[in-house]
């Protein structure tokens, strides 16, 4: 357990020294702001710096109405999607980190289903509806700056992703297409091609565009021009994406064609272990330990042996379902029962727990019915979407 303690510090330590030359995507793990969903543009959920340690106090709690997003995060604003109601549409709201109140906003985002997502980077915050009509908006006067529609697709469900100037997504349709959007204008740089198009959040790094499709139908191109680089393909077909995880090395894939789930090589797309099962969240990484909700349950593994658990925590019986995240060298989790959890990396022991009144759901990657959620820390604070509300905790 030692060694284990000393590999996540050293993974933590080897992130800080990355700061001065990262690109903000990149650097979200480290400079307290989450940029993406699962935090950063890899979502392996991994902030070093987001919130201070546990015991944490609950700074402010917003009934927003109905579901609400994954935040990001960063100047002291933290942005979500809400679902309008019965009506089609969903609305974008900027609320101050330290008060709970409106910065600007909200500001209704329209579109023919009740999804959106959001990514953030160069200061604009891009907001995308399920008519794949995508928006910049300016993070500190709500501004906005420019406004794109997709073509070639009419279903999108893929949240975006901001790395070094691009925003890259994905549609669906008429079969499906990856692209790469000018963060500054608005542009469509390039498009790729790819089977279904759902629900795939790209995983993007300097050197590889990641997403991943029904029967773990894999993509990586390159994020300057979309040349495939490499496709990793089972021979069956279906339709549906889950957002692809890179961390320790790999791809980590939660679509598969036989129940067990892949982890790529990213270089070459090969098979290089399996894991977990069908539906789990994605799983979140510090350094070479991954963490994994499976059937309710959450549990801490090495990467090469991620079915070979170190330790488990069930929460209230077993009710985990957010996907994870590892901040400031906790893990924090939330269960069906309202109750979100800070969970010691090395032992699984809880060390803080809050309830925050309302069901935390699980995060929906199958429909458009409601805006993709998830938990998320920056600027001194974590933020939990419980329903329809969103409660702050911080030191």
């Amino acid at each position: 357990m030692n060694r284990l303690r000393r590999a996540i510090a050293a993974a933590a330590a080897a992130v800080l020294v990355t700061v001065v030359v990262a690109t903000p995507a990149e650097a979200a793990d480290t400079t307290g702001v989450a940029v993406a969903y699962q935090i950063n543009a890899r979502h392996d959920g991994l902030s070093a710096a987001g919130v201070g340690a546990p015991p944490l106090t609950e700074k402010w709690r917003r009934d927003l109405g109905q579901a609400v997003s994954y935040p990001v995060i960063a100047n002291n604003r933290a942005f979500v999607t809400v679902r309008t109601g019965d009506d089609y549409g969903t609305s974008l709201y900027a609320i101050d980190t330290r008060t709970g109140k409106d910065v600007w906003g909200p500001v209704a985002l329209g579109g023919t289903y009740y999804w959106s997502a959001l990514t953030l980077g160069a200061g604009r915050v891009y907001a995308i509806n399920g008519d794949g009509r995508l928006t910049a908006f300016a993070v500190q006067t709500g501004r906005q700056l420019w406004q794109t529609d997709l073509p070639g697709q009419y279903s999108f469900s893929s949240a975006p992703t901001f790395r070094a100037g691009m925003v890259y997504t994905g549609g669906a349709g008429s079969g499906g297409t990856v692209y790469a959007v000018n963060a500054a204008t608005g542009a469509v740089v390039w498009t790729a091609p790819v089977a279904n198009g759902d629900n795939s959040s790209p995983a993007v790094t300097a050197t590889g565009v990641y997403v991943s499709y029904a029967c773990e139908q894999s993509y990586r191109f390159d994020p300057a021009t979309g040349a495939s680089v490499w496709v990793h393909s089972t021979g069956c077909s279906g339709g549906g994406g889950k957002t692809p995880v890179v961390a320790a090395g790999g791809l980590w894939v939660r679509e598969s064609f036989d129940g067990s789930l892949p982890v790529l090589n990213l270089n070459t797309g090969a098979v290089k272990t399996r894991f977990g099962s069908w539906g789990m969240p994605a799983p979140a990484f510090s350094g070479r330990t991954g963490f994994f909700v499976v059937g309710g349950v959450l549990h801490a593994a090495a990467a090469a042996t991620p079915d070979q658990p170190i330790w488990t925590f069930t929460g209230d019986g077993g009710q985990l379902r957010s996907a994870p995240i590892v901040v400031n060298g906790y893990v924090y989790v939330g269960s069906q029962s309202g109750r979100v959890y800070a969970v010691d990396p090395v032992t699984g022991t809880e060390v803080w727990s809050a309830d925050t009144g309302a069901e935390i759901r699980p995060p929906d990657e199958q429909n458009v019915s409601t805006p993709l959620t998830g938990l998320a820390a920056g600027q001194g604070v974590l933020l939990v979407p419980a329903s329809g509300r969103l409660v702050a905790y911080g030191r």
